[in-house]
């Protein structure tokens, strides 16, 4: 059986935490390739240059790499309306769209999208479940998704509900 699912497609958020805390690596491991809209590119990297942030020029790398692909999607009018009704970002839309047209997971960490794609029948992975992941399969260490997960907290909103749902999960996954 494979390690790598094929491929998901991500949101500026997962990348941006996920490098922030030095856990892009699990992604490369996971996945074959993740695609992501323009919009994502533009937010992650570009900007992320213009403001000096250091895991701008690793996103970037991964890029250059190959793994993480910059594709141009296009979600219909219909969907980008109903979604925008529903408070989400154009590239929100456009990696549920294709996660929806291409049966792979779509990596967002903001609930309001996350529920939007589950509506609609599409897998869903945050930054959490990817740690969660990449212990399941031995990427990560105990210990190292614990750290892992106190520096999500510093680097993106949990409630102490979720922190300590999680990290029930990472002590019982790895006993």
């Amino acid at each position: 059986m494979s390690l790598k699912r094929s491929s998901a497609a991500s949101n500026a958020g997962p990348l941006i935490h996920l490098t922030k805390i030095n856990c892009l690596h699990p992604l490369k491991a996971l996945f074959q390739e993740i695609i992501i809209p323009a919009e994502v590119k533009v937010e992650t990297v570009d900007k992320g240059k213009e403001r000096g942030f250091p895991d701008a020029v690793k996103i970037e790398k991964a890029i250059n790499e190959g793994w993480i692909r910059i594709k141009k999607i296009e979600p219909n009018k219909g969907l980008i309306e109903v979604a925008k009704i529903a408070g989400l970002q154009v590239a929100e839309v456009a990696i549920i769209y294709y996660a929806y047209h291409n049966q792979t997971i779509a990596l967002l960490d903001d609930e309001p999208a996350r529920i939007f794609a589950r509506t609609l029948g599409v897998s869903v992975r945050g930054s959490l479940g990817i740690i969660l992941d990449a212990l399941k399969k031995n990427l990560l260490s105990r210990r190292e998704a614990l750290e892992a997960l106190d520096k999500l907290s510093e680097v993106m909103y949990l409630s102490p509900y979720i922190y300590r749902l999680v990290k029930r999960e990472i002590e019982r996954e790895a006993i």
